[in-house]
């Protein structure tokens, strides 16, 4: 079968390091609503990430495909198997060039006539140099990209590749279950919850985040940021949803400077997280920002993150200035309390609000579009931003 072949059904091994739990609704997509059969290979170890993985996969779906970190080399023999096996027309791999294994299965698979296909962030930035030539050679070893956002669509091109080639397919979370999250919160749990946060200081705007807490997220800035806000006689609260290595000293800084803050740790209930974002008025990632944007907006909170696009993540693309967030300054503390106060002073009513940020999500961002074009590019058709505006509303069912 040629990898521009259409006319069947196509076998697909999905290849990662691990799938993390937040994969799951999208994989759930192509495994109940695709033409095509996909299968998931990958280890069950998170390399010391601390991600929470997915726990199982309808049976016949997963394949234990373990691999090994050697300092920033990747290695897993199980994705060169792949290629050579018969089970499989499609490759779906992740990118990277510092993994050698992948180099060889797509350079066999491209031997055996497989369709070669790359899902990650294809470029954040423009790069030169040996690393830039190393990622245009090893995305040149397929047949398609499956990206992102536009902005790496856009590099792509100016780096020498033709549009037809760039497939966005964005990216999500559980819709469906945020769907069923929402229609359990009541209008009276807003008030309630903020009163179980924060009692007192209920009425003060809450400043949200969910992360992993990692030192290049900038996380001190949102308490810093909340300090000036109280000194300037704007007292906010602040709430953060996650762990990591970051958060002791985070709840220090919290303390000494008298911010109002909770660190509820890692959660994974949605009904949990989803009323706490129903209760918070922004969201602010101070580095760089993913995931956040599509969890926020679901539950009809602004998104607030940096303007520093070549260090951003590709979620940032989710934003819509003055509309479902904005973007302050890089590093500027005083520019991201002027953000933040200027979003407060602006915000429609709460229903208003919760229309705006989702339409993003409806239209683009969730597992069924993501779905509709992974399916196009292992189609074998070019891609294609005019089918990406096409698709219908995520609530319209575009099954």
């Amino acid at each position: 079968m040629s990898p521009k072949d259409p006319s069947k059904p196509k076998r697909v091994a999905v290849i990662y390091h691990y799938f993390a739990h937040y994969r799951e609704p999208i994989f759930d997509e192509l495994i109940n609503n695709s033409r095509h059969h996909y299968k998931f290979l990958a280890g069950t170890d998170n390399l010391g990430t601390g991600i929470k993985l997915i726990d199982s996969f309808p049976e016949g779906r997963f394949k234990k495909t373990k691999g090994w970190m050697l300092g920033p080399l990747f290695i897993q023999p199980g994705a060169v198997k792949a290629a050579m096996s018969r089970k499989y027309d499609t490759l779906i791999l992740l990118g990277n060039p510092r993994w050698p294994t992948t180099w060889l299965a797509a350079a066999v698979g491209n031997i055996l006539g497989k369709q070669i296909l790359f899902w990650n962030h294809g470029w954040i930035e423009k790069e030169s140099g040996l690393k830039g030539k190393l990622r245009i050679a090893l995305f040149n070893l397929s047949h398609g990209l499956l990206l992102y956002g536009h902005r790496a669509k856009c590099i792509g091109i100016e780096s020498g590749f033709d549009p037809s080639f760039l497939h966005v397919i964005y990216n999500s979370l559980d819709c469906k279950s945020q769907d069923e999250t929402r229609s359990k919160i009541k209008p009276t749990d807003r008030e309630q919850t903020r009163r179980d946060l924060f009692a007192d200081d209920a009425g003060n705007p809450i400043l949200v985040n969910v992360t992993r807490l990692h030192h290049y997220k900038k996380m001190d800035m949102l308490i810093r940021a909340a300090h000036k806000l109280n000194e300037q006689g704007s007292p906010t609260n602040v709430l953060i949803i996650g762990d990591g290595p970051h958060k002791p000293e985070l709840e220090a800084l919290a303390q000494e400077l008298k911010v109002n803050a909770v660190f509820t740790g890692a959660l994974y209930d949605e009904l949990e997280i989803g009323k706490m974002l129903n209760a918070s008025d922004l969201a602010v990632m101070p580095g760089p920002v993913g995931l956040l944007v599509m969890h926020a907006l679901a539950y009809g909170v602004p998104v607030i993150s940096n303007n520093d696009f070549d260090t951003q993540m590709p979620e940032f693309e989710a934003i819509n200035a003055g509309v479902s967030g904005d973007f302050f300054e890089k590093d500027n503390l005083d520019s991201l309390v002027e953000t933040i106060n200027k979003s407060l002073e602006s915000q429609p009513p709460f229903e208003q609000r919760c229309k705006q940020t989702r339409e993003t999500i409806e239209r683009f961002y969730n597992p069924i579009s993501e779905r509709k074009l992974i399916d196009r590019a292992v189609d074998g058709l070019p891609a294609n931003d005019l089918f990406n505006a096409s698709i219908c509303p995520y609530s319209e069912d575009q099954r």
